[in-house]
Order: structure tokens, then sequence, then C-alpha cells
């Protein structure tokens, strides 16, 4: 099985081409790559045409002639729908299957179980750096999956990412993708305490800052994150909290980590409490906010 890349007019078949996927698809074609791009909702696929993207009417039309076949779905549930309907036993077995979608760990293992039984070689690759990341393509890629299947795709992932960690076995990239967003996420409740008591005591918001960011408060929470409008550029909070990285998606990952803890019988003491929160503010209607709003949570009115 060769490397796949531009050199041998290489196709990649992106299934789902939402937030993530339509960006990630573009980059590919402006790196050289033959793209044929499928989502559910076909609205979603027009606007890359423009792009250099071949848009298809169905998942077989993508992925029947595909090198390399990338996924960016929801959640396990259509990502497992996509795989056993769609690829597994219909693409040919020459196919690298790389799902760059943020699912639970059960389902990823399960996914590269059922793809070895197939034939396939398969990488689990999600992803660090939010839209903005893939829009300039400068991604972080967090790998599960033989070393000899990642040597395949490194020419097509750099194509979409500045960083690719090979993070183990197959599942492994979503174990360090869930166990990153925990943190970040606990991270973020932190700093937001960190900025309300600060206010209440009458020390300033950039001072704060210029404290933290230069001792042991320093996180990317406070850093790239910074949930104060106007103390820092380019920040969701300096754009009324438009992600971004949205509060559903952080209490989706959050969750994942909670599922992984307690089937792991491993006990998590903070992260349930600011998994509460998250939910919190998700169901007074502020989901789609970015996940660094969460600072306003108690000056909303529920």
């Amino acid at each position: 099985m060769n490397n796949i890349d531009t050199s041998t007019n290489s196709t990649i078949a992106v299934i789902g081409t939402g937030n993530m996927g339509a960006p990630m698809a573009i980059n590919l074609a402006a790196a050289g790559f033959n793209v044929n791009a499928f989502d559910i909702e076909k609205g979603k696929l027009q606007p890359l045409v423009e792009h250099g993207v071949t848009a298809c009417h169905s998942h077989m039309e993508a992925i029947e002639r595909a090198d390399m076949i990338l996924t960016m779905l929801p959640s396990g549930v259509e990502v497992t729908d996509v795989f056993c309907q769609h690829i597994l036993n219909r693409a040919h077995t020459d196919t690298l299957l790389v799902d760059s979608s943020t699912i639970d760990l059960k389902t990823a293992q399960s996914l590269h179980r059922e793809a070895a039984l197939g034939g396939y070689a398969m990488i689990d690759a999600p992803v660090s750096g939010g839209t903005a990341g893939a829009e300039s393509g400068n991604l972080t890629f967090m790998v599960g999956g033989e070393a000899a299947s990642l040597d395949r795709a490194t020419s097509v992932l750099e194509a979409m990412g500045a960083k690719t960690i090979h993070c183990g076995e197959g599942g492994m990239g979503q174990a360090a993708k869930m166990c990153n967003n925990l943190m970040l996420g606990i991270q973020m409740i932190s700093v937001a305490e960190g900025y309300r008591l600060a206010q209440k005591t009458g020390l300033s918001e950039q001072t704060l800052y210029d404290v933290a960011a230069n001792s042991s408060g320093n996180c990317a929470a406070l850093t790239a994150f910074n949930p104060i409008p106007n103390l820092l550029p380019n920040t969701p909070s300096s754009r009324d909290y438009q992600p971004g990285f949205s509060n559903n998606l952080m209490l989706k990952d959050m969750k994942l980590a909670l599922n992984a803890a307690s089937q792991t019988e491993t006990p998590l003491d903070i992260a349930p409490a600011a998994t509460n929160l998250y939910q919190k503010f998700s169901d007074a209607g502020f989901g789609e906010l970015d996940f660094s709003a969460i600072f306003n949570l108690h000056e909303k009115k529920q």
C-alpha cells in the first residue's frame, strides 16, 4: 500500500462537510488532492465546488475511487452508521480509513476492530484547533492506529494541520482528545471564577491577565480563549462569544470523558461539577456560544 500524496493524483473522500469538514476539504483541494465530498445536507456541498471540491450525490459516489476516506461527523452514532452501512465491504480494501470525528473511546476501538476484520487500514485522528484551525490549516491531529497507516496519511494530514501526534494504538487518538479537552474545560471554569473574584475585589482584568499569564495561572483558557471581551484580540469573547469552540461541543467532550471514566472505574472529582455547569449554560439557551461564555453563567437571566 502506497503513501497517499498529490504526485499520484490521489483521491480523498470527505464524508461530513459541516463547520470542520468543509474547510478541511477545501484545504485538501488547495493542496492538489482530488476531493470528493458528501453530506446528507446537500446544501453544504455546493459552496465547496468553487474551491475545486467535487460534490457527490451519495456515499458510494464519493468513496468508490477514493484512496482515503475521511469522516468528520457529529458523534459515534453517525460514524458507526456510515462505516457499517456505506464504507466497510463497499470501499476497496486498499482504501485508508481516517475518522477525524470526536467520538467515544469504546466506539472508536470497535470501529478499528471492524475495519481490521474487513481488511482495512484505519486511524482515528480527532483534531484540536476548532473552526479557525480548520480554516487556516493549523489543526493538531491526535492519531491512534498503526504507525504504517499514519505514514500513509501523513501528506494528507499535513495539508490540513500544523502538527500530528501519534498517540498509540487504535482509539488512543480519541483518548488523547478526550483527556485534553477535559483539562481545557476545567481550566476555563477556573479562569472564569478567578476573573469573577477579581472583579468583586476590585482587581483589574488586565492586571490579573498580566500576572496569571506570567505565573502559575497560565493556561490556554487564559491566553487563547480568555473570557473577558476586548481584553485580548482574536478571542471568541471579543467577537460576542462566537465560536471558536461552542459550549455544546465542550459539553459533549466532557460527557465523553465522564463516560470513559465510568467504564474504566476512574474517579474524577472536578470534572462532574464542571460538566454540570456547561450543561446548565446549555440548558439556559447558550449552547451555541463559545465555551468561554461560561464566564457569564451567573449573569444570565434563567
